[in-house]
């Protein structure tokens, strides 16, 4: 009798489950609830502008964020448009996973220059020429500082950010770079009370390789101190000197 008894508790049992089963399967996933959000950068580089907790926020302010709501409820098309006019993005997509979430995906703005002409309009200038308002996630990049219009940053200093993303040495070495009123550039290097002049923003891989040459070879004889103008303004020569 106890037998018969436990066989039909557990049958009900199994019924009971195989029921419930049934209609959490048939149930609509747009009925389900939002589980959570998942967010994915789409790159390994860590110099962008913006991160996880930044669009966390950013969501929570516009009202738009997808937690404790319907699935039905998220306005997957509207998240998507808030963050594709963030001028730290560059492509984002946004969608429903198999397990509830929302997965935002976000490939951002890479900056390559921090600029602060004098004009006090700080900027940033993106890989492609983007140009981002100042803020964002502090970055060790490129400090840019004289008279520097937006137009320039992007055409004509552009590529000394990408030498400088490329070359360690450089990366390394760079503290400053100045334009003055005639568009020249000159770089403050890091470990030394110097001045390095390259003239125009144009053949510059050349200029420093010339710089670096001098440095490695000469500069350790002559002393560090004996100048404090490096000028590669002019193509096959360094001229030193001491102002």
């Amino acid at each position: 009798m106890i037998k018969t008894l436990l066989k039909t508790l557990l049958l009900l049992a199994a019924v009971g489950y195989l029921i419930f089963a049934l209609i959490k399967v048939s149930r609509s996933p747009q009925e389900m609830l939002c589980t959570g959000i998942e967010y994915q950068f789409t790159d390994s580089v860590k110099a962008h502008l913006i991160d996880e907790p930044m669009v966390a926020n950013l969501l929570a302010q516009k009202k738009i964020s997808p937690k404790g709501k319907k699935l039905a409820d998220v306005d997957v098309r509207g998240i998507q448009k808030l963050l594709a006019d963030n001028p730290y993005i560059d492509t984002v997509s946004c969608y429903h996973t198999a397990s509830g979430k929302i997965c935002i995906r976000i490939t951002p703005v890479h900056p390559m220059l921090h600029v602060f002409p004098n004009d006090g309009d700080e900027f940033y200038v993106g890989e492609e020429g983007q140009i981002m308002p100042a803020g964002g996630l502090n970055n060790d990049l490129p400090v840019i500082t004289g008279y520097v219009s937006r137009k320039f940053a992007a055409s004509k200093l552009l590529p000394l950010g990408r030498l400088l993303k490329t070359d360690d040495y450089w990366r390394r070495q760079t503290q400053q770079i100045d334009v003055d009123e005639q568009g020249r550039i000159e770089i403050i290097p890091r470990f030394c009370e110097q001045k390095i002049r390259l003239g125009e923003p144009k053949d510059l891989s050349e200029k420093l390789a010339r710089v670096r040459l001098f440095y490695e070879k000469a500069m350790p004889k002559a002393g560090w101190n004996k100048y404090n103008v490096i000028d590669a303004t002019y193509a096959d020569q360094i001229i030193c000197t001491k102002e």
